[in-house]
This record gives C-alpha cells, structure tokens and sequence, in this order.
C-alpha cells in the first residue's frame, strides 16, 4: 500500500493559545462564553463547561472563541489531553485550540486520535523551569498523516469503539473499590449510630503493640537499596502502593530499627494529611520498616485486621477516631488518641467472614485490573497500526 502523506500540522491547522481573564475582577466570568479547563476535557468531547466567560473577560485575557469541531489539547499540567470541541467556546492558557483550516482535508475525530497517539513523545520533548509545557512551534511540527477522508473516519471509529471498552474497565474498577466499604456498611452498620448494637471497646484493648514508625532523622538511616521503609505516600485506602521507596540497610533494620519493623497483618495507618487512612501489611512485606505512621499489631483472636481496616477507612470509622470531645477534627493522629478510640467490635466469626468476602472482591479486582491492562496494550497496538495504514 502507498505510503500516505504526511504535512506538518501547523501547516494544516490554526494553533490558537487560550488565556485567563483576572479573577480579581468578578465580571469577567459569569457570562455566556462557555470556557474550557482541563477537568472539561475528561470525556474526549467538550458540550458543556464548569465556568463561562463574559465578553469583558474574553477582551481583556488572551483567550480567543475557538469554533465547534476544533480539537483541544493541553500542553502544560496534564499534558497531552486531547477532546473535540462540540460548542463555540475559548480556553484557557493550559489548553490550546487545533482548528483543521480545511474540513474536507482534515477530520477533527481522526486528528484528535492522531494526537492522543503522540501525547507520549511530545511529553519527553516537552520543556520548561517551574513547568514544563508543549510550546506551539513542537506542535505544529508534527508531520500528520492524511489518508483519504472515508479512511479517517474509519480509523476514528475503530478507536473510539476500542476506547470505550477500556472506559467501561476503568469504570467497573472504580465500583469495585467502592465495594468493599459498601459491604463493610451492609455487614456491621455505621461505626458512629451502631444500629446492630454491637459492645464498644478502647482501641488499644484489641492491640498487641501501637506504636508510631521512626520520626527522628529517618533520613540518616537512608540507603540506596536495602529494606524498603514505608511512608504516608505508600498507604492507600486498602492498599500499599510501592511508589517513591526508600530504603534501610538489613543491618540497622534488625538492630537499631527493629521496634518498627512490620509484620504481616499490621494495620498501619496515616498521621498527616489524610490522617487515619489504613491498610494491611500483607505477607510480602513482611519485615519492612516504617517512617512516620503508626502501626498496630492486632490480637487476631479478637479482630480481624481486616474488619479494623476497613473500620479506619469508612467515613464514621474515621470521624470517630479522629473526634475529640468539644467536635474539632484532629488533623494528625497520634498514638495516644488512636489508643484511646472506641470502637464497635462485633463477633470475630463475622469479622472473619467480612474479610472472606473482601478477598473475593479483591481476587476479581486482580481480575479485572488484568483485563484492563490488555485492553491497554491492545489499544496501544491499535494505535501504532491505525496510523501506518496497517488496519
């Protein structure tokens, strides 16, 4: 098959910077001219906006009203997010507008597929100090392939339907990690009005050890590899994240360090920040270490690490912890007021079961986060094809 051509897509296209009126000025929104921002362009079309531009802010900003049809991408903060505009609207200075000069040329859907295929590269040419950004003149650089305009929307078609799968993956994810709270509410009621009755008890009755990670000059200890040391930043709702590790040598993680080791079935939960949030160490991490978050070693023939977990993570679990006698929320969390909590403690039988249930839902999450990374690498290789004229 003959090699299609390929055109600069400045040479294709108007590139048009948006802008941002002053907001010390409140006239200048409020108006008529739908505006765009990042968080618009989350569903690859733009209908509607969160704020709109009246026409003294759009005469005194940089934005311009770019027309429907136009392709949006954002070339500073989330860089590469593309979407078509379906109203006349302006942007602002994170989002420039692609307006294809000749509609019998150049299809929008087809384009803004075509630049969803090269966010990668065009994010490791990106440049900038305090933010790194896409200027204009790498854009319009870009040598766009032009097939024929039936094979445009053909190429558009096969990868919105490919992306809609992926889309309703990623939507099956986020319910199942909503699932487990749901189930958690479902089994034992919320921790604040207790409607199953359940006795209380302190915190530190069901513990065999609380105690807080290393906080004094962690970072003395730091090694370049060696015993990863969890932070705030690894603790997820339910999950340890692997992310931004820092490490201990084994030697002081046995010695010096060897009140905060971790060991399988710790809860460990946040102090700053998001204070209270919690997941359990599984049996991989066992012997890890911990900085700056507390940990809880439970008495497993009277709760489940699980249940306490899931308990933490629950709104009413979290305001009960963090609740102080005259209503002001603790924004850390210490070892004293974590021990002091009282919580609803049902039977460990139906602790136990509840965490039966939260493994299934997490073997099917595996699952489905499988399926999804697939879906991913297909969709990838559908990109690399559909614009080599290989579909």
């Amino acid at each position: 098959m003959k090699p299609w051509t390929q055109i600069p897509l400045g040479e294709l296209c108007e590139v048009t910077a948006g802008g941002t009126p002053s907001r010390a000025v409140a006239s200048n929104f409020g108006g008529d001219i739908p505006w765009v921002k990042i968080g618009d362009m989350v569903q690859g079309r733009v209908v509607t906006t969160e704020e709109r531009l009246s026409r003294s802010g759009l005469e005194t900003s940089a934005a311009k009203i770019l027309p429907a049809g136009t392709v949006l991408m954002s070339i500073f903060a989330t860089i590469g997010r593309t979407a078509v505009l379906c109203v006349d609207a302006a942007t602002n200075q994170a989002i420039v507008g692609i307006t294809p000069r000749n509609a019998d040329v150049l299809r929008p859907e087809y384009l803004r597929r075509f630049l969803d295929s090269q966010a990668s590269s065009l994010e490791r040419r990106a440049r900038g100090v305090a933010q790194v950004n896409i200027n204009s003149s790498l854009l319009k650089a870009v040598p766009v392939p032009l097939p024929p305009l039936p094979e445009q929307q053909r190429i558009a078609e096969i990868l919105d339907k490919a992306d809609a799968l992926r889309a309703k993956r990623r939507a099956a994810l986020a319910q199942l990690d909503t699932l487990t709270q749901a189930i958690f509410l479902d089994i034992f009621g919320d921790p604040i009005s207790n409607p199953r009755g359940w006795p209380t008890v302190r915190f530190e009755q069901l513990c065999e050890r609380v105690t807080v990670g290393i906080v004094v000059q962690p970072a003395s200890y730091y090694v370049s590899e060696g015993v990863p040391a969890l932070r705030s930043l690894n603790i997820r709702p339910g999950k340890i994240v692997l992310d931004d590790l820092v490490y201990f040598s084994k030697s002081d993680n046995d010695t010096k360090l060897a009140k905060t080791k971790l060991r399988a079935g710790d809860v460990v939960l946040v102090r700053s920040g998001q204070p209270g949030t919690a997941a359990v160490v599984p049996p991989e991490l066992d012997g890890v270490n911990a900085i700056d978050i507390l940990i809880a070693t439970p008495d497993q023939q009277l709760t489940n690490p699980t249940f306490l977990c899931e308990f933490f993570n629950s709104a009413g679990g979290r305001d009960l912890v963090l609740s102080r006698q005259r209503g002001q929320v603790q924004k850390h969390l210490n070892v004293g007021s974590l021990n002091q909590a009282i919580l609803p403690l049902p039977s460990i039988d139906l602790q136990c079961e509840f965490a039966a249930r939260v493994a299934a839902v997490e073997r099917y999450r595996e699952a489905e986060l499988a399926s999804s990374t697939a879906l991913d690498a297909l969709f990838a290789s559908l990109q690399h094809r559909a614009f080599r004229s290989e579909l």
